[in-house]
C-alpha cells in the first residue's frame, strides 16, 4: 500500500499557502485546459456568469504567469478537510487514457466484436430539463415501451440484437475501449479515426477485474488491464464473453473528425481534453470547468506503481461511470500504449481543493462546499 499523504499546513498565511506544493508549481497546462473550458462557457454566459471574469483574462496570460492568474481570480477551498488521523477520509485518484486499437471495416477472423453507433431508440433524460417536475440526480437512460420509459437492454442483449457497427475489433480491445469511453480506430488500410463517446445504456458498471479477484483467478493488486487480457485469452471466447457480459453497461460511439492526440477527445463538458490537465469528476458535486488542486502520488520514472509525491492542477472537464463522490477523480493521461500502461498503475490516495471563481467563493463563504454545477 502506498504511504499516507503528508498533511497540509495547519495555519496558512494565505489561502493558496494551504495548497501543498503550490508555490513550486507551474500550472501552465491547467491554464491551457481552462481556456478550452472557457470556450464552452462562452456559448452561454447567462448560465456561467461566475466564470466570465476569469475567462476574459485567461487568454492574455503570458508565459510563466499561470500561477499568478489562478491566485488572482480564484479562491481555493478543500472539498473535504484533511484529517491525518483518519486515512479513510482521503480520496482516490485513478487515471484513464485514449487507446488506439486495430479494427476492420467488416467482420474478420479475430475481429468479430462490433463497435456500435448510438441506437435511435436509446433515450436520455436530463434532470436539468425536468427540474420543475422534481427530477434530481444523474441522467437516466432507457427506451420507451407503450408510453413508458423502461431500462435499456443489457450488454448481452445488445450484442444479440445487433446494431449499426462503425467498425469491428477484437473483443477484449472493444471492451476496454468502452471502459475508457473514447479511442482511436486503426483500419487495415492505415486509416485512423477517433471513436468518441456517444452514450451508454444506463445500466451499472461492473469491474471484471474485481470479479476475477473475488473468484481467486487474479491476486489483489495484480488485476490490471494486461493481467485481465491474459486471463481472457487463456479462458477462450465463450468464457471470456460470459465474464465481459457480467458488466451490463454498454457504451456507444460516434466518429469524430481529427486524430491528433493533442488535443484529446472531447469530454463531457464539451471541451477537448488536455493530457495530464483534465480530470473526470462527479458533476453533481463539482462543477465542470472547475480547477482542482490534487495532492497525491504518481508513478516514478522507474515504473514503480507506488509512485512519488505529486501535486498538480487539473480542470474538471469529464465524467465517468465509476467516478462518484467529492473525493474521487480520474486523470486523463493522453493517447497510446505508454499512457495506458501508466494509467494502469495509478490508484492512489488523494486530497482535493477546488479553486472557486472569486464571485462564487464570496457567495458561498462559510458553506464549506463547492458551488453547485453551473455549466
Amino acid at each position: 500500500m502506498a504511504p499516507p499523504l503528508a498533511p497540509a499546513k495547519e495555519k496558512p498565511s494565505s489561502a493558496f499557502d494551504a495548497l501543498p506544493g503550490w508555490k513550486q508549481s507551474d500550472p501552465a497546462l491547467a491554464l491551457q485546459a481552462f481556456r478550452r473550458s472557457c470556450a464552452v462557457f462562452a456559448r452561454n454566459w447567462s448560465a456561467a456568469e461566475q466564470w466570465r471574469t476569469a475567462c476574459e483574462h485567461a487568454s492574455a496570460v503570458g508565459k510563466g504567469g499561470a500561477r499568478a492568474f489562478f491566485e488572482r481570480y480564484f479562491q481555493p477551498q478543500p472539498l473535504l478537510a484533511p484529517d491525518p488521523d483518519n486515512a479513510s477520509r482521503d480520496g482516490l485518484l485513478t487515471a484513464y487514457y485514449e487507446p488506439e486499437i486495430p479494427v476492420r471495416a467488416t467482420p474478420a477472423p479475430g475481429f468479430d466484436a462490433p463497435i456500435y453507433a448510438r441506437p435511435p431508440d436509446l433515450v436520455t433524460v436530463g434532470p436539468k430539463r425536468f427540474g420543475a417536475t422534481g427530477l434530481q440526480g444523474r441522467k437516466i437512460m432507457g427506451r420507451v415501451v407503450d408510453g413508458q420509459l423502461v431500462p435499456y437492454f443489457t450488454r448481452a442483449q445488445i450484442l444479440h440484437r445487433g446494431g449499426a457497427a462503425l467498425a469491428w475489433g477484437r473483443p477484449a480491445d472493444v471492451f476496454f475501449l468502452q471502459i475508457q469511453g473514447s479511442g482511436r480506430l486503426r483500419f487495415a488500410d492505415g486509416r485512423v479515426v477517433r471513436a468518441a463517446f456517444a452514450g451508454h445504456n444506463g445500466l451499472p458498471y461492473t469491474s471484471i477485474g474485481r470479479l476475477l479477484i473475488k473468484r481467486g483467478a487474479l491476486a489483489p493488486g495484480k488485476a490490471g488491464k494486461a493481467a485481465i487480457e491474459q486471463w481472457l485469452r487463456a479462458a477462450g471466447p465463450q468464457k471470456a464473453a460470459q465474464l465481459m457480459n457480467r458488466n451490463q453497461r454498454y457504451v456507444f460511439f460516434k466518429i469524430q473528425p481529427g486524430t491528433d492526440p493533442q488535443p484529446g477527445p472531447v469530454g463531457t463538458q464539451g471541451a477537448p481534453l488536455t493530457p495530464r490537465a483534465s480530470l473526470a469528476v462527479d458533476p453533481r458535486l463539482v462543477p465542470l470547468g472547475s480547477p482542482i488542486w490534487v495532492q497525491t502520488r504518481l508513478p516514478g520514472p522507474d515504473g514503480d506503481w507506488r509512485g512519488v509525491p505529486a501535486q498538480f492542477l487539473a480542470i474538471a472537464q469529464d465524467t465517468g461511470g465509476a467516478i462518484n463522490g467529492k473525493m474521487r477523480g480520474d486523470l486523463f493521461l493522453g493517447s497510446g500504449d505508454a499512457a495506458g500502461r501508466e494509467a494502469g498503475m495509478i490508484r492512489h490516495k488523494a486530497r482535493w481543493w477546488v479553486l472557486m471563481p472569486k464571485p462564487a467563493a464570496k457567495a458561498s463563504a462559510g458553506a464549506g462546499t463547492a458551488p453547485g454545477p453551473q455549466s
